[in-house]
């Protein structure tokens, strides 16, 4: 039986809850579509989430890997096009670090492609009901920092983040009422979703 290891995020940023938390531990041990689900949380941290991720990798020797974060911003599943090697953010992990302009790997490529089914997970969401919003790169903080390094680490295994919207309760006062967030049943219900067609795109291989 194949496994995908899936990521979730430790709460950050005066965000009390994060769902993305939240789903790892929720599909941890599932079997979704044939393959074994196993979840871990990582760190909000720039020295921390890749070293944790890979040592997730090492345990478990998973068959693809899918990265969840939170996009406060969005009521959409947001699959992420690319890892760009540039860590740019004003706002500071959970260690208290800012890095801005600075290149992950000086190295290293200026970016990487998700290696995920990205169309066809989001054909398969639109058709279910989700609303699925492209967008082009993982931005400047933790989550793309954690997509870079999986994608530079092991350019054979397929990965790639999908960013995810907040919980309802987790929405500021002043977005109550025009900002609908995702109910946890749901988001769990959009995740069996992709990690279904990853399976299968998986066993096809």
């Amino acid at each position: 039986m194949p496994t995908i290891l899936i990521t979730g995020f430790a709460p950050f940023l005066g965000h009390a809850v994060n769902p993305t938390s939240w789903l790892a531990g929720q599909l941890d041990g599932a079997v979704i579509g044939g393959a074994n689900i196993r979840g871990v949380e990582l760190p909000v941290t720039f020295t921390g989430a890749v070293p944790t991720l890979q040592a997730a990798v090492t345990a478990t020797q998973p068959d693809a890997v899918v990265m969840f974060g939170l996009a406060y911003e969005t009521d959409s599943i947001r699959p992420e096009r690319l890892a760009l090697n540039l860590d740019d953010a004003p706002a500071p992990d959970n260690d208290g670090t800012i890095r801005r302009n600075s290149p992950i790997d000086p190295a290293g490529p200026m970016g990487y492609w998700s290696s995920l089914p990205l169309d066809a997970m989001a054909d398969d969401l639109t058709g279910a009901g989700f609303p699925v919003k492209f967008s082009r790169d993982a931005g400047g903080y933790i989550c793309n920092h954690l997509f870079f390094g999986m994608r530079h680490w092991r350019p054979d295994l397929p990965a790639g983040f999908i960013h995810v919207p907040p919980f309802p309760e987790g929405l500021k006062p002043e977005d109550r009422g025009h900002r609908t967030g995702m109910v946890p049943d749901r988001l769990e219900q959009a995740a069996r979703i992709l990690l279904q067609r990853l399976a299968g795109s998986i066993s096809i291989a």
